[in-house]
This record gives C-alpha cells, structure tokens and sequence, in this order.
C-alpha cells in the first residue's frame, strides 16, 4: 500500500525469485475462512473463442477491469504479474505467478497465484469456455485476506475484489463484442 503510484518494475524483479503462496488445489478443496468466489457472463451470440482467449492471453482483460499491470510475457506457465489497483487515494499492488493454462478447442484461460505481498492470499482462475446456451467467461478465485487492513475491513477487501471482478467480466464481453465482425 502506498500513496504514490507504484514502481511495477521494481515490484516486478522483486517478485521474480517469490514462491507462489496458494495452490491451484484451492480451487477444488478451499482451505478454512477462504472466500470463494464464481462469477460468469455470457459473452453473446458471434463471440469468438478464440479471439476472446487471445485478449486473455495478451492480458487485454486485466487492462480493461482498470488494473495497470506489468507481466513478464503473455500468459503462459510461470510467467510473473505485477497489478497496481487505485482505490482512493491509495494503490496496491499484486504480485502473480500463472500456474496453470488451458488452450482446448472448447475452453482456454489460466490460473495464477498470489505471490508475497500480495493483499490476498490465494488462486484465480480465468476461462472463456463454449457451453450449449454459447459462449461464456468465467472467473473462480478462492482467497484469504493476507495484509492487515483487508482482515481489520474485510468488507472494504471484498469490495475492491467484487469491483475488479465486475471490471474483469465487463472488460470480456467487451473485448469479445469487439472481435465480432460488424460490431464495436
């Protein structure tokens, strides 16, 4: 937490060498006082697959939920996050580390857990899958509050996460109506 806009760089190479602190296990068996959250959205008649998965993979979707991010590379197994949010007159900042892909022909998307320093301690996962009702994205996360204020104000803590996720599945269907032809 601090007042002045963060240093992702530097946050970045100091989280290069950081252990993951959750396990992708979280997700099917969530540890005691995690807060479980699944959201979805469906992405609309024409929504590509694979357009979608590719602004996903580019972290299109996490630019357009508001964060100001720095990642190693696109999405890809190990590669490391750093995502700065602005809440009031404060920034945080959340180190990643993706852990887990998936590019199938009916779903793609990915996994990542929180490294130190995070505010939350926990997993998150990220799918654009095709159902039978069509295409849809979906966010799982499963997450402990980890810095001092998020478990004084948990409720404060659930907000953020509620207002990114909501940034998440609006910056999707976005991206995915962007993709169709004819569209905005």
């Amino acid at each position: 937490m601090q007042l002045n806009r963060p240093d992702l760089a530097r946050v970045l190479e100091s989280s290069l060498a950081a252990r993951p602190v959750a396990d992708v296990g979280w997700l099917a068996a969530p540890p005691p006082r995690a807060r479980v959250l699944r959201e979805r959205v469906d992405l609309g008649a024409g929504a590509s697959l694979t357009a979608t998965a590719d602004a996903l993979f580019g972290w299109a979707v996490h630019r357009g939920a508001g964060l100001t991010i720095a990642p190693t590379g696109p999405v890809d197994v190990g590669v490391t996050v750093v995502q700065a949010v602005h809440v009031g007159p404060l920034w945080f900042t959340a180190p990643c580390r993706v852990v887990d892909v998936v590019r199938e022909p009916d779903e793609a998307g990915f996994t990542y857990a929180t490294l130190p320093h995070h505010p939350e301690t926990g997993v998150e996962s990220f799918r654009v899958r095709r159902t039978e009702e069509g295409l849809v994205f979906e966010i799982h996360a499963v997450a402990r509050h980890d810095f001092w204020g998020s478990r004084i104000v948990p409720a404060a803590a659930h907000h953020v996460q509620d207002r990114v996720t909501r940034g998440y599945l609006t910056a999707a269907r976005d991206l995915s109506r962007a993709a169709r032809p004819g569209t905005r």
